[in-house]
């Protein structure tokens, strides 16, 4: 009796450790089910029957941070044709507010696409035309230097009126010209150009002869994006075909920080023949051509 009863228990024994085995081998397959929610696909497994297809996640649009190197200007980027329907221009704060508040979204919907193709992100911007004294990014450019200025902290367009009514009121050609000019260097902010040149500055350390080189490069390049839109909407809407015969036709100050008069040609005349982007990478020209 005694040899059955210490069989019965040490077989009672057994039966705990394996009911307790499978309990704990339970509780893991959970535990590992949880941390696996997110499903990998297979491409080669058709979806079952009756369910919607399965796809993977869209590719969050990112900055590259790259100059010469950068997607954006590689061969193969576009811009759509697009029109613009503008408002008259005219010389008040309020009526020159609505004209940017109108041209903003044509330049978004010629460049947006151009983002889009080279897998960068599509940042908003805004426009100010109040005669700020001091922005985000430090003191304005003096009057004599700028009709209007970029800053990338707030992603903002500044086009202080005072400025836009020194020569006699706002010109057609001059306002679309600038506004897309600066609305270059919100192309280069969200394709992550900007931010690679502002480190390219930090590493020049105060050498002055490439510190103005990068400046001219990113300048010109801005000056080739204004011309790529202009040439890209002149004959649509509001921007009548006729603008491009008066742009090819302007004339350039020389500038240590914005290149003088002949490279601002040469890349206002890429911009407006440019099948695509990389007619635009400054940053990957000689020296000679960025002077």
């Amino acid at each position: 009796m005694w040899i059955t009863v210490i069989l019965f228990a040490a077989f009672m024994a057994v039966m705990l450790v394996v009911a307790a085995l499978v309990v704990g081998g339970m509780k893991e397959s959970r535990a590992g089910a949880v941390q696996s929610r997110q499903p990998t696909v297979s491409s080669s497994a058709p979806a079952p029957t009756g369910s919607p297809s399965a796809t993977p996640p869209a590719e969050v649009p990112t900055r590259k941070y790259e100059t010469a190197a950068n997607p954006l200007v590689a061969p193969g980027a576009t811009m759509p044709k697009v029109t613009c329907e503008l408002p008259k221009l005219r010389g008040t704060k309020e009526k020159l507010e609505e004209f940017y508040r109108a041209l903003i979204p044509c330049l978004e919907r010629a460049w947006h696409p151009v983002l889009t193709q080279v897998g960068e992100p599509r940042i908003p911007v805004s426009v100010n035309a109040e005669d700020v004294k001091n922005t985000a990014c430090g003191l304005p450019p003096p009057p004599d230097e700028a009709l209007g200025f970029y800053c990338s902290d707030g992603t903002t367009i500044f086009v202080p009126l005072p400025r836009q009514l020194e020569r006699g009121g706002p010109d057609l050609l001059t306002q679309l010209f600038l506004l897309a000019h600066e609305y270059g260097h919100h192309v280069q902010e969200q394709s992550g150009i900007l931010s690679k040149h502002d480190l390219l500055y930090d590493e020049a350390d105060g050498d002055q002869p490439k510190i103005l080189e990068l400046s001219r490069r990113l300048e010109l390049q801005a000056d080739c994006f204004s011309s790529m839109f202009l040439a890209n909407a002149a004959g649509r809407g509001s921007i009548g075909a006729g603008l491009i015969s008066q742009l090819k036709q302007s004339t350039f100050d020389d500038s240590d920080t914005h290149g003088s008069s002949k490279s601002a040609a040469l890349w206002q005349k890429r911009g407006l023949n440019a099948k695509d982007t990389s007619a635009c990478n400054t940053f990957a020209a000689p020296a000679s051509e960025v002077s």
